[in-house]
């Protein structure tokens, strides 16, 4: 396909690490044009001739972007661009056509049915495919970044899970405990219940004896009681397994209207085992429900806190005949809905408050912290217009405190992630 490429002055370069583009196309010329414009403006160019060989380009090296040709000998651009779209590795890659066709809608169309983004016509101004190109790498890089940190914080999550699994196994092991030695005790009584059935069968004054004998009325009297609790405990269990099921799952950028309270009595099901078995677990739950936000990435906020509570709490023993205090409250204030989680733990000096927030930071000893917990809770709670701050004394505890608006429509626009506040 024969085509041109005016010229133009040249914009800024890429910053950082060259993205690489690769430009198919049957003409020599083309290739050439395209490759020293976008060489002039920063991006590493490949070039290939035919859509086999750029397929083969595409499976060798990590391409960030495809400018395509349409109309090419054996395999076309609209072929070359449904075989890529077909394969999950390439889904988000942008692709531009570029084409010598006299532009009308249905070329356009094709393009774009087939998986393109673009679809421009030449001559393209060097400044137009620039612009074009920047914009679709800007998109797709915010895009990888959004992908990222979904990863990161859902690793994240992971990790605290995993950090109170032996309170979650304690906890789940309890209620199944005396659910088995209940249905043991159930199974000895329906066996008596039997055999005085069976003796009624033969004649009444036999079954009255044996009922006398095995005492039928105690018996009866003590299985609803045993039933009740088998019951609670197997709710019990059913509770963990679902807020555990929660925590694990993908997150989700679902938006709902959410109680800061029940968020915190939620997550207590998997923690208020280890918690308790630490420190004195004080609860001051007050209603602060916010009208639109992700209950999943809330739960997972909630967890970090609880976690940080415990691990400070661990690194400061209690003086005999004391213990430590971890104190989880809710509620609202001037149509802010808050959360804090305070512990009377080892607290923090100031040069590592000013740091907390901040990615891979971390005082933890290695293997016990990834340091993405609380630039996680920071990330999610910004995201909803709110805040997290953070009150600490070293050796005297620590307060943090999450506020999010109550009304989505009264949330100002996400700010960077903040910083510790100073108590």
């Amino acid at each position: 396909m024969k085509g041109r490429y005016d010229s133009a002055p040249r914009t800024p370069p890429p910053q950082g690490p060259k993205h690489v583009v690769l430009a198919v196309d049957d003409d020599h010329n083309n290739l050439k044009l395209v490759s020293a414009s976008l060489t002039l403006e920063g991006y590493e160019v490949v070039c290939a001739s035919s859509g086999e060989e750029g397929l083969e380009v595409l499976e060798a090296r990590q391409i960030d972007l495809l400018l395509l040709d349409v109309r090419m000998p054996g395999l076309d651009g609209l072929e070359v661009c449904r075989l890529i779209r077909a394969q999950p590795k390439f889904a988000r890659m942008p692709i531009v056509f570029l084409t010598a066709d006299n532009a009308d809608v249905e070329h356009t169309i094709a393009g774009l049915d087939a998986g393109g983004d673009e679809y421009l016509h030449k001559p393209i101004s060097r400044r137009m495919l620039s612009a074009r190109v920047r914009n679709l790498l800007r998109l797709a890089n915010a895009d990888r970044e959004r992908q990222l940190l979904l990863q990161v914080a859902q690793s994240e999550k992971l990790a605290a899970v995993g950090q109170i699994a032996a309170g979650v196994a304690h906890e789940v092991n309890n209620p199944l405990s005396f659910i088995l030695s209940n249905l043991e005790s159930l199974r000895g009584y329906v066996n008596d219940l039997m055999r005085v059935v069976r003796a009624y069968r033969m004649n009444s004054e036999t079954g009255a004896a044996l009922d006398r004998t095995l005492g039928l009325d105690n018996l009866m009297s003590d299985v609803s009681p045993l039933l009740d609790e088998t019951v609670q405990g197997g709710s019990r269990v059913r509770a963990i397994v679902q807020e555990l099921k929660t925590f694990s799952r993908q997150d989700t950028d679902t938006f709902e209207p959410v109680d800061l309270a029940e968020v915190a009595r939620c997550t207590l099901v998997l923690t208020e085992r280890e918690v308790a078995s630490k420190a004195t677990l004080v609860k001051e739950l007050s209603m602060a429900r916010v009208d639109l936000a992700p209950r999943q990435k809330l739960h997972q906020v909630m967890l970090n806190l609880l976690v940080n509570a415990i691990h400070a709490i661990e690194a400061k023993p209690a003086p005999p005949g004391e213990r430590h205090t971890i104190r989880v409250s809710t509620r609202t204030e001037n149509d802010v809905a808050i959360l804090q989680v305070q512990d009377t733990g080892i607290g923090m000096p100031e040069s590592v408050k000013s740091r907390i927030f901040e990615p891979f930071f971390t005082t933890k000893p290695v293997g016990v912290g990834t340091g993405l917990g609380l630039s996680v809770c920071a990330m999610v709670i910004d995201r909803l217009g709110g805040r997290i701050t953070v009150e600490s004394e070293a050796g005297k505890g620590t307060t943090f405190t999450v506020r999010v608006p109550c009304d989505a429509e009264m949330r100002p626009a996400p700010t960077p992630p903040a910083r510790a506040a100073v108590g």
